[in-house]
């Protein structure tokens, strides 16, 4: 059982809700973080943080400084950063290195884990590459989760289906077309939770569901192509056989939209 765990890129859209998670298990956090230079990442981030509080599992910095209790952690996950932003990612691959370093130094299981952008930039994929290929240089005792397109409450702004709500509620009839596989981020969550106990060393895993089209629906919806074709690199997929409805995924980012949109006006 997970007791003490290392996550690095908490600023991530999976690595918070993850930490978030971590922590009302009972797991006992140290969260590495990088703080977006976009104001409504890093406001939003702020918020997030407000909302957890004052929490005794969960000890945030923004650079690893090591301590005693550091000897009695049980993994390192380290989330591949997802912004757009070159610093961050900058950032990310010195934390990759010490997080490496780390791994060797306490002989732990190491977890990277890293899901797409809508809209996929050159200078991530190639970030993505550079992150894999020195794990796989330097660190044998390792494993991949790989996520299609995460969305939910907190996806980043910069996302097409954020940008799809917000102008659904401008009231304006665009259409949002889904033409890879989406994942919602609880989903994603709950299906990480229930793999790091067992997580096999040397092993990729793909998280996926089969998101599809509802008869009605309150949104302008096409999907075009969501079925998921492994790769092969991928050891091994874990398929979500009841995964949240689109409808009820999207609702719920909505209702965050509408609520930290008011919040962060004031």
């Amino acid at each position: 059982m997970l007791k003490r765990v290392i996550v690095f890129g908490v600023h991530s859209y999976i690595g918070f809700g993850l930490c978030e998670r971590l922590i009302s298990e009972g797991v006992e956090v140290k969260a590495i973080l990088s703080k977006p230079k976009d104001p409504y990442q890093r406001k939003m981030l702020e918020e997030r943080l407000l909302m957890i509080g004052r929490n005794a599992l969960l000890h945030i910095t923004n650079v690893y400084e090591k301590t005693d209790d550091d000897n009695e952690i049980d993994m390192i996950l380290h989330c591949c950063d997802d912004s757009r932003e070159d610093s961050l990612m900058n950032e990310d691959r010195v934390n990759v290195m010490k997080s490496v370093e780390l791994a060797q130094l306490f002989s732990i299981p190491y977890v990277y884990i890293a899901s797409r952008n809508q809209d996929e930039k050159d200078t991530r994929i190639e970030h993505i590459k550079y992150c894999e290929n020195y794990l796989n240089e330097h660190l044998k005792t390792r494993s991949y989760i790989k996520l299609p397109c995460l969305y939910g409450p907190f996806q980043p702004s910069t996302e097409r289906i954020h940008q799809y709500l917000v102008d659904h509620e401008r009231n304006k009839k665009n259409r949002l077309i889904i033409d890879e596989p989406i994942l919602f981020i609880q989903d994603a969550i709950q299906s990480i939770w229930g793999l790091l106990e067992n997580v096999k060393s040397g092993t990729t895993y793909f998280i996926h569901a089969d998101v599809k089209q509802e008869k009605e629906s309150s949104f302008l919806l096409e999907f075009r192509k969501n079925e998921y074709i492994p790769k092969h690199d991928e050891n091994e997929t874990i398929y979500m056989k009841e995964p949240t409805s689109i409808e009820e995924g999207l609702m719920d980012q909505v209702t965050c939209i509408e609520k930290f949109n008011q919040i962060l006006k004031m």
